[in-house]
């Protein structure tokens, strides 16, 4: 197992030869290095993109990848929620994330992953640039698809037909559509390969339907489309970027809200060309984390 997670190898390892990420990822390289030696200093465990539901008074502190940006957030996605209402009422002023995700989105560079391959899936009705859609479906890589919510999907494949295209994300095992029933619940809809770029299609619909675990939920918004989530309700907390989607899909004005959010220590949002002390931004969120923790501690008891 490699000791980073933002230097390339770890990717290399985790993704095979299918799909690589983007280089931007290793401009978080010297952001993990200082996080992980501070949590080394406080004897604070740590996960990588990990989801688990862990206690108030939480074990581990969770990182990873959020458009580009590092996010962090202990293991209890109840207690993300709260640490991003916490950012909230800071009512800090927006210092360039969401600017940072728009110019991405504008300069054609807003998928994580780059394939590496011409990878068709044949056996379905592909999508090509000539057709015409109005929705798209954005579906989470294999292990998210316990997430989702069958019923919601044959619901709004059956109203939209054709005129919605699913797009498979692009480490998705082609064979769990079969596994899970999907294949035959959207063989009426345009399917997207898995090379395609997401985000051209976000901007050609209207309609985005995307679930709690995905990055093009907010991205989908800052490129002004309308949003829905797809997942299991009972399942929809349980990933590292519910907490954000959260106010994607509750919020009347989420963009401006969030980009007022990751300004604040509290949100767990990092970036080095954004945050201008980046290193002081980290030392005072763990400051705040672990204070929310020692308030917690003997409340619950196996």
């Amino acid at each position: 197992m490699n000791k980073y997670m933002f230097d390339g190898a770890h990717e290399t390892q985790h993704l095979g030869n299918k799909v690589r990420v983007r280089n931007r990822l290793l401009e978080l390289h010297e952001v993990e290095k200082y996080f992980l030696e501070k949590c080394k200093e406080k004897n604070i465990k740590v996960a990588f993109d990990c989801a688990a539901f862990e206690r108030l008074n939480w074990i581990t502190l969770n990182y990873t990848s959020y458009n580009g940006m590092m996010q962090i957030t202990p293991l209890c996605n109840e207690l993300g929620v709260y640490q991003l209402y916490d950012a909230l009422i800071d009512n800090l002023d927006a210092v360039g994330h969401i600017d940072f995700i728009r110019n991405n989105l504008k300069n054609k560079v807003g998928s994580k992953y780059i394939p590496n391959s011409n990878f068709k899936n044949k056996k379905f009705k592909i999508y090509n640039k000539k057709n015409q859609f109005k929705a798209v479906c954005i579906l989470p890589g294999t292990n998210k698809f316990e997430l989702l919510c069958k019923r919601k999907i044959k619901t709004i494949a059956a109203a939209w037909q054709d005129n919605l295209l699913f797009k498979i994300h692009p480490v998705t095992n082609l064979k769990i559509l079969e596994k899970t029933g999907l294949k035959d619940i959207i063989k009426s809809c345009q399917i997207a390969s898995v090379d395609t770029d997401m985000y051209d299609l976000i901007e050609r619909a209207t309609h985005v339907y995307s679930t709690y675990a995905s990055e093009s939920t907010l991205n989908s918004l800052i490129l002004g489309k309308t949003v829905e989530p797809i997942d299991n309700y009972d399942k929809r907390m349980n990933n590292g970027f519910a907490p954000i989607n959260h106010f994607c899909y509750t919020f009347s004005n989420p963009v401006d809200t969030l980009d007022k959010i990751f300004a604040s220590p509290k949100s767990g949002m990092i970036h080095p060309d954004i945050d201008k002390d980046w290193k002081n931004k980290i030392n005072t969120y763990l400051e705040y984390i672990l204070e929310k923790r020692e308030s917690q501690n003997g409340f619950y008891l196996k």
